[in-house]
């Protein structure tokens, strides 16, 4: 026989053990929810700190590792733009079986997941298109596998669905900040590395960025320059010549700058010219364009024209000489030899002649030397065939070698004792020393006296000297008359012949040698020095030799 109470003892405590199993599931669901939100926090802590792609995906995989009780997680990504996928981050050890680096596809990596037992979720990213039409893209697959021991969490999949479109914003947009940021680095290098000068403006034509190239042009700092108008940074503004309030500009009628933001039209190629601080006004060639996207504002490249100018200076006055060099001596082989051909002419006579067409044709052969010798100096194919030799004898011989020539001035001889000997080309040296002499010789003026020196300047250089007393050299000109093809004033305008490359080609044959050229202050004439690098261990057979 059955206890009533009996029977009713049971119901309630099998009633009270089921209330309890609720009551501890309902406690274990809401621990699962409350872990599954904190964990959703701290993950949207890691998201929310804008690292870079690399350090955020390795942070955020650990933290899902820890979360889904994870022994390994990887992160495959593709690139903005189409492309394959390729591994970004990897946490925990590397699984047992081969980890591939890339994927062309995010089913290819599914696929391989499900295959080797790892669990995941593809990152996708939500594309408007036209017609209000919105797409979802997969762009990356994040996957999980389990310990080989151990099992995932049983709501990871649920946990990593919530995340994975939080995830696939935070790192596509990681991937733009670092593609960005490279864009950033790489038009900044453009920008100060370029030659030509750039000055941007805003919609109020005030200045809001300046290249070196500009600072250098300008000679204004950047930091200066940034928030001015770019009148003044420009030096657009003259002085009025019209009633008050009346505006003239250099460049124009009108500010290109203004024209470009009015049109939105570029401007190509326009020659200007600006002031630089101070008084000075530089020539240059600017183009004008708006920008492209982001707030209203234009864009100036403007290219200095005086090296443009100096060049074109430079050429037209080579062409001068040349021309001037050619014709004298063709002018003189073709009136000789016209003489000789219709002419009845005594034997004297002929020789006389053909004495002056030899001196022409040696004329136009130095002339057609100079040339050729500049062309492979500027195209680096000048042979030069340096060896230890005695500067001391080189120097006495081309001194005996001057002397022996027809109507040649004197030329006083200084050595002083005990002189090294040098590393060089001694054709290339005499080549020098025939320059100086001859420029000393057409330039001085008859009865000049010419003195040829050489000492040692110190442990390492000699130095050697070719002075006249001559007209001189103007203290203006001194810094130019080493350039190729320049001519000082006083010379142009006199009839005395020359190319202009003489000291050019003296100036870059001894930097080929490793020395150097100057014109010395002087009070009358000119002083010419050159130095040459001594030999630190010269042969015994050379210092015999330089004895002699």
């Amino acid at each position: 026989m059955i206890d009533p109470s009996t029977g009713r003892d049971g119901e309630l405590a099998a009633r009270v053990a089921s209330l309890e199993r609720e009551r501890r599931q309902v406690y274990e669901d809401a621990q699962r929810e409350a872990d599954t939100v904190f964990a959703q926090y701290q993950l949207s802590q890691l998201l929310a700190s804008g690292d870079a792609l690399e350090p955020l995906a390795a942070a955020v995989l650990a933290e899902i590792a820890r979360a889904t009780g994870a022994a390994t997680s990887a992160l495959w990504l593709g690139p903005p733009t189409t492309g394959p996928l390729r591994l970004v981050a990897l946490a925990g050890p590397p699984p047992p079986d081969t980890l591939p680096d890339t994927f062309d596809a995010v089913p290819s990596v599914a696929a391989w997941a499900e295959a080797h037992g790892w669990s995941g979720v593809t990152l996708e990213e939500t594309r408007d298109l036209a017609d209000h039409v919105i797409e979802r893209a997969a762009i990356g697959f994040l996957g999980i596998r389990p310990s080989e021991h151990g099992a995932l969490d049983g709501g990871h999949a649920r946990y990593l669905a919530l995340i994975r479109r939080e995830l696939a914003i935070t790192f596509r947009a990681a991937q733009l900040r670092s593609s960005l940021a490279r864009e950033r680095a790489t038009l900044a290098a453009i920008l100060e590395g370029a030659s030509d000068a750039i000055v941007a403006v805003d919609a109020d034509l005030r200045v809001v960025q300046v290249n070196a190239a500009a600072s250098r042009l300008l000679r204004i700092d950047a930091a200066a320059a940034s928030g001015a108008a770019c009148r003044d940074v420009l030096g657009c503004q003259l002085p009025a010549t019209g009633g008050p309030g009346e505006e003239r500009l250099r460049c124009g009628d009108a500010c290109p700058f203004g024209e470009v933001l009015a049109t939105g039209r570029a401007i190509a190629a326009r020659e200007q010219t600006v002031r630089a601080r101070g008084p000075a006004t530089v020539p240059v060639a600017a183009s004008y364009a708006p920008t492209v996207g982001g707030a209203v504002g234009a864009v100036a490249v403007i290219r200095d024209l005086r090296p443009s100018l100096a060049l074109d200076q430079m050429k037209s006055s080579f062409v001068a000489a040349v021309s001037h060099e050619l014709r004298t001596p063709l002018a003189l082989i073709s009136g000789y030899t016209q003489s000789l051909l219709h002419l009845d002419l005594d034997e004297q006579t002929a020789r006389r002649h053909l004495e002056q067409i030899e001196d022409a044709v040696a004329r136009l052969t130095e002339l057609v030397d100079q040339i050729l010798d500049t062309s492979q100096l500027e195209s680096d194919r000048l042979a030069i065939h340096r060896s230890p030799m005695a500067l001391q004898t080189l120097i006495r011989s081309f001194v005996e070698e001057q002397r022996a020539l027809q109507g040649a001035p004197p030329i006083a001889l200084v050595l002083a004792d005990g002189l090294p000997s040098i590393d060089g080309d001694p054709a290339r040296i005499r080549q020098v020393l025939a320059n100086l002499v001859a420029n000393s010789t057409k330039y001085a003026g008859p009865g000049a006296r010419i003195t040829l020196s050489a000492r040692r300047l110190d442990a390492h250089t000699v130095v050697v000297t070719v002075a006249d007393d001559g007209i001189g050299i103007d203290p203006a000109e001194r810094d130019q008359v080493f350039e190729r093809f320049y001519r000082g004033r006083s010379v142009r305008e006199s009839p005395i012949r020359g190319s202009g490359l003489g000291l050019y080609l003296c100036r870059r044959l001894l930097e080929a040698h490793g020395g150097w050229i100057r014109i010395d202050a002087t009070v009358r004439g000119t002083s010419i020095s050159f130095g040459l690098p001594v030999v630190e261990d010269p042969d015994d057979a050379l210092q015999e030799e330089s004895r002699a």
